[in-house]
């Protein structure tokens, strides 16, 4: 056949495979070793492993040469010795030997969408077979299914199958995603209850502080109360100790002549600050004296000008510290015994003349005030 002639037959040979099976023909160098570069194509993904393919091919040929040698003429080992050559072509046997040592079937296509042999493997399965094509009497071409992963089956892996490997990968990066996916989550709880936590012990710290706050000023104010109600007696306890004050800081004869009647006035104020006898009437009296700060009568007021008069001074405040002070130690004071009733009723003189001009100074005030108005 001329050239040209061929071309159309093998554009015809590959249209015809591409359009009614899928299948695509790829070229093999053309050095002696086609058929087994078609094989490592197939198998290996990579004509250049031809070398590998014969000489597992030779090898099986000679473990069952028994079998294998009924079908050759001459010497077997002369055979397979030739064989091993790179640039020697192989032919049935070696399609046969191929197809059982990776148990695929191997089908032979020549200018026809349907293979002209077909050689079978030991056992059947549903692996891909090994496709050739043969042209012009000489030469094989490898003819692959481009939507079917074929490389890589008949290499004896355990559990290999086309498209596992891909299968595998994209299992284990879902796997690690989900993984991934699962403890970031976990974190982002824990995120949330530490900081639930956290804005719970500040509620609970503010609000102690609130009510610590709240109690010192309930202590304050509770503080303070008793401190005005007190004011009366502490004023009159510190006139009582000014006066012991100034008294024992006398000397025997200053304390003598202030007692004698050159001094009058001193000496009528500790007559007024002497308690009376008991079956006199001022006892009956003073026995529960009104408060200084009473209001008076409507006949205490003057008929002229109409202002009221000073209501009148009670002993009631000297007595009051008379018998606080004989409840208390007189070594406190320096004293050994309370039995020196001058002592005491100097000590009250001074007190209740304290008391008195406090008094007058208060009358004053609102006496002025009221001019003023």
């Amino acid at each position: 056949m001329d050239p040209a002639t061929v071309e159309q037959q093998e554009h015809r040979f590959e249209k015809a495979l591409r359009e009614k099976k899928g299948f695509i023909i790829k070229q093999m160098k053309e050095d002696g070793a086609c058929l087994f570069r078609a094989v490592a194509d197939q198998v290996y993904g990579d004509q250049d492993m031809h070398e590998v393919v014969r000489k597992h091919c030779m090898d099986y040929l000679m473990k069952n040469a028994d079998y294998f040698s009924n079908y050759v003429t001459e010497d077997f080992t002369t055979y397979i010795n030739r064989k091993r050559k790179n640039n020697c072509h192989g032919n049935h046997i070696e399609m046969q030997a191929m197809a059982e040592m990776y148990n695929r079937p191997v089908e032979v296509y020549q200018y026809g969408t349907e293979p002209i042999n077909t050689f079978h493997g030991i056992h059947q399965n549903e692996d891909e077979p090994i496709r050739v094509s043969y042209h012009r009497n000489i030469h094989y071409n490898s003819v692959v299914n481009p939507n079917k992963a074929t490389i890589g089956v008949g290499l004896g892996l355990p559990s290999f199958k086309p498209g596992y490997a891909e299968q595998s990968l994209m299992k284990n990066a879902i796997k690690t995603s989900e993984e991934s996916w699962i403890e970031q989550q976990m974190l982002e709880d824990k995120k949330r209850a530490t900081d639930w936590e956290a804005t719970n012990e500040a509620i609970e710290e503010q609000v102690a502080r609130e009510s610590y706050l709240q109690w010192l000023r309930d202590q304050e104010k509770q503080a303070r109360q008793p401190c005005k109600a007190s004011a009366t007696c502490s004023s009159a306890t510190a006139a009582a100790a000014s006066g012991l004050e100034e008294w024992s800081g006398r000397s025997p004869r200053q304390r003598s002549s202030a007692s004698s009647p050159e001094h009058p006035d001193l000496h009528n104020e500790l007559n007024a600050a002497k308690p009376p006898s008991p079956g006199s009437t001022a006892a009956l009296a003073l026995t529960k004296p009104p408060s200084p700060c009473a209001p008076g009568t409507s006949s205490q007021l003057s008929a002229g000008g109409g202002r009221a008069t000073p209501p009148l001074v009670s002993l009631y405040p000297a007595l009051e510290c008379r018998a606080i002070m004989q409840q208390m130690s007189p070594t406190a004071f320096g004293l050994s015994d309370w039995d020196d009733d001058e002592i005491l009723a100097s000590v009250l003189a001074v007190s209740q003349q304290e008391y008195l001009e406090s008094m007058k100074k208060s009358a004053l005030h609102r006496d002025s005030g009221s001019d003023k108005s």
